[in-house]
Formats: C-alpha cells, structure tokens, sequence
C-alpha cells in the first residue's frame, strides 16, 4: 500500500509532466480545504475564489518548473495563504479601517454538533470560550497542527515563522486551553478536544 507523501510525489510528478488528469485531481481535493481555510481570514468570497485562481494559473504557467513535493497540501496552503494575505493587505491600506493587520479566527459552533453526553456540551462550551482568549496567530497555529495535522517545520513555513517560534506558540496556546478548561480534572478533556478538532464538519468552523 503507497504512503500518502508516495502517492503525493507521483501525482505531483505526473502534474508537472503536463498530465491534465492530475491537475483535476490536485484541485478536486483541496479546493474546499483552501476555500474553508481561506474564510478564517475574510468572508469576501471573491478574495478567495481569485486567490484560489491565481494559486492554480500560477501552478500551470510554471509546471514545468516548478520543484517536487511529497505534500501537496501543505505546498497549496503555503502559497495560498501568501497570495490571500498580500491581497487583504492592499484592502486594508485602502480602506478606512484603522486595523493595520490581517487577523485569522476559528469559532465553535456547537450547535452544528450534536452531542449527547451533558459533560460534552459543557466541554465544547468551555472550548469556545477559551479559543476565543487566544490570539489570531495561537488560533491559526491550533488549526494547522491540529485540524490540518501539519507538524512544527510544516506551520512555521506557512506562517512564515521560525520553527521553534511555531513551537513556542502552540505550546502557548495549549497552556492557555488548559487554564481555561482547569475546572475539568479529567486529564483526557484535552485530547478529546483536539481529536475532536480533527472531526468537525467543514463549515466556517474551526
């Protein structure tokens, strides 16, 4: 049976070759993901469907020379979110709003989870308020370890970070989780919680 990063270097492969069937295939399965991550950042829509386009013309003109990669994913996401952020920057000198950053945010909608156990509604409700005390970057950085399942060098690449700065941030954020959800003395709360972060339904939820 072919790893995941096997099977992404030999589409890849066959992309850059000039195979249309693996162009159709790249996109078929990460164009949600990208479109889901992308409305962290904005709702305008239309930012990122073109940030999406450009991120695939760019793709096709360059095939040819374009280097190999075992992680399709992660080489989408790095230069989506490049090509995203630039664009929300220009907006944002433009505009007459005084924020001068592009700020990522995740939330929890728990009524899209239908959840039985009383112990767990009261845990998705103490998470949503404890994702909200986290800044823009911890948000981001917990999305992509532990709703993407980046690792460290994956996230400080896309965040355009140092590794241990990445490292130093989700510890930060994790610390902060626990402060918030102390009140729950299982010490299996928190790795429900970010199992569950793996699950929940693509939505402009985390």
């Amino acid at each position: 049976m072919k790893s995941k990063k096997t099977g992404d270097l030999e589409i890849w492969n066959q992309f850059r070759k000039g195979e249309n069937f693996a162009l159709s295939f790249i996109y078929s399965q990460n164009i949600e993901f990208l479109y889901q991550y992308g409305l962290k950042f904005t709702s305008k829509r239309d930012l990122i469907e073109d940030a999406i386009n450009d991120l695939f013309l760019d793709l096709i003109r360059n095939r040819k020379t374009i280097g190999e990669t075992d992680n399709i994913r992660f080489y989408l996401m790095r230069s989506f979110r490049r090509k995203l952020v630039r664009e929300l920057k220009k907006e944002l000198r433009y505009s007459d709003n005084l924020l001068s950053e592009v700020f990522f945010d995740v939330s929890y909608n728990i009524e899209d989870e239908i959840i039985h156990e009383e112990s767990k509604k009261n845990i998705y409700k103490c998470l949503s308020l404890a994702i909200e005390k986290l800044s823009p970057r911890q948000k981001e950085a917990i999305y992509l370890k532990f709703k993407s399942g980046f690792d460290y060098n994956d996230i400080s690449e896309i965040m355009d970070m140092e590794i241990d700065s990445s490292r130093n941030l989700i510890y930060r954020a994790i610390k902060s989780l626990k402060k918030s959800i102390s009140k729950y003395s299982d010490g299996t709360v928190l790795i429900f919680i970010f199992m569950k972060l793996r699950t929940l339904p693509s939505s402009n939820t985390i």
